[in-house]
């Protein structure tokens, strides 16, 4: 067991590291996405349906051939007799399954756009976690560091009686804490390193690795107010289902054109007694009596019925992701702002002027523990703060159909209006 878990650990340190940035891992990832490589597929589905009612021709042609034996006194001879017959739409049923199929392929590309949406917020998110995690470890390990150096001093003060055990203890028991607290880190940042590079579809032994400094994108500083109607001009999904109710609709209006018979045109020819050619020409009608296309109709009207409520809940989905968007980042943001400004400068100056203190002399072991284990958490909450305010950010710019850059310009733009 020994042996696997050293064998673990020379296989992640041995391991390359690539830089991406954040645009380069969204680019990759939707790339090589499989969710849209099926979407971009399921396009030939309705193409195929335009395709053959492009001609208005409810069936192929029937082509038929026919040889007979005549036997009379004295004589044999043979009648041959061919026809050829097509069956021609002419109520433009044809036209409105045409259009239908239009309608599909629009849908079908507008579906495609929101894979893709789904899919690059999948990689920011990655992208994002990979990136606090990093910042995680180089935390911990520079707390880490230090509460090993804090512990071998205590080690010599006590040696030199300057501290009792209990003080002692406290420093060992920090440095252990700590120590433990960065493999938990690095672990992690293994774990979110891995998860990007399988959306990336990385093969070997390189993992990822983010742009240092957390660079995630300009988030402004304007106001974040509500914006439907973005939403609802740039969500793809209800387009998609807008463009559905249109398919219906043709659909329903082509079944609806059933009671029309259709026109059956026949070519005739053959041969005789071997001697006399014949050529002829027919024309029939299908007569809809007993099948009117009331099948047709009915299942054109349940897709309707389908499609308008699919647009109605998508609707719905896209006022409630809009609205509980605007208000996380909102709200987000704000506690951001606040740690930044009011704890994260305490906290950093805290860790330190604890170092100062204990180098000085002017602190003792377990006052630099307390006020160090302090800051450093203070630090390790403001990376979850603004992991949550960045993930915020990037929901918010997917529940509105745009790229986070997008998103800015639009705030700076409002902002500047106002």
């Amino acid at each position: 067991m020994v042996g696997l878990l050293l064998g673990t650990v020379l296989l992640v340190a041995s391991q390359d590291t690539v830089t991406v940035t954040l645009e380069e891992a969204v680019a990759g990832v939707l790339a090589v996405s499989p969710t849209i490589a099926a979407s971009v597929g399921a396009i030939d589905a309705p193409r195929g349906l335009r395709r053959e009612d492009f001609w208005p021709f409810p069936s192929n042609p029937a082509v038929e051939y026919g040889r007979s034996r005549r036997t009379s006194p004295g004589s044999i001879t043979h009648d041959t007799e061919w026809a050829v017959s097509q069956e021609i739409e002419i109520g433009g049923q044809w036209i409105f399954r045409y259009n239908a199929a239009g309608k599909l392929i629009r849908s079908a590309e507008e579906r495609l756009l929101n894979v893709k949406r789904l899919v690059a917020l999948e990689a920011r998110l990655a992208y994002l976690s990979l990136a606090l995690a990093e910042r995680r470890t180089l935390l911990t390990d520079s707390s880490a560091t230090f509460a090993g150096r804090l512990a071998r001093l205590a080690g010599r003060q006590l040696e030199a009686g300057e501290i009792n055990r209990l003080e002692y203890n406290a420093a060992v028991l920090e440095a252990a804490r700590t120590q433990s607290t960065a493999e938990r880190a690095h672990a992690e940042q293994s774990r979110a390193a891995a998860n990007l590079a399988r959306l990336l579809d990385w093969s070997g032994d390189s993992l990822p690795r983010t742009v240092p400094g957390l660079s995630i994108g300009d988030i402004p500083t304007g106001s974040i107010k509500p914006s439907l109607a973005l939403a609802r001009d740039r969500r793809a999904d209800l387009a998609a289902a807008g463009f559905e109710i249109e398919a219906a609709n043709k659909a329903v209006t082509a079944a609806s054109l059933g009671f029309i018979p259709n026109l059956t045109l026949v070519a005739i020819g053959g041969r005789e007694a071997d001697t006399d050619d014949l050529n002829g020409f027919g024309v029939g009608l299908t007569i809809p009596l007993f099948h009117r296309g009331q099948s047709a109709k009915g299942v054109a009207k349940a897709k309707r019925a389908a499609a308008q409520a699919e647009y109605a809940a998508v609707s719905r989905a896209i006022r409630a992701d809009v609205q509980a968007a605007t208000a996380r980042f909102a709200r987000a943001r704000a506690a951001e702002r606040r740690f930044a400004t009011e704890v994260l400068r305490a906290a950093t100056e805290n860790v330190t002027l604890s170092e100062t203190a204990l180098e000085e002399g002017f602190a003792s072991v377990t006052d630099v523990v307390v006020l160090r284990t302090a800051a450093v958490a203070a630090q390790l909450e403001y990376l979850d703060v603004l992991a949550e305010t960045a993930e915020a950010w990037f929901r918010l710019a997917a529940a509105l159909g745009v790229t986070p850059t997008e998103l800015a310009q639009f705030i700076r733009d409002e902002t500047e209006q106002r």
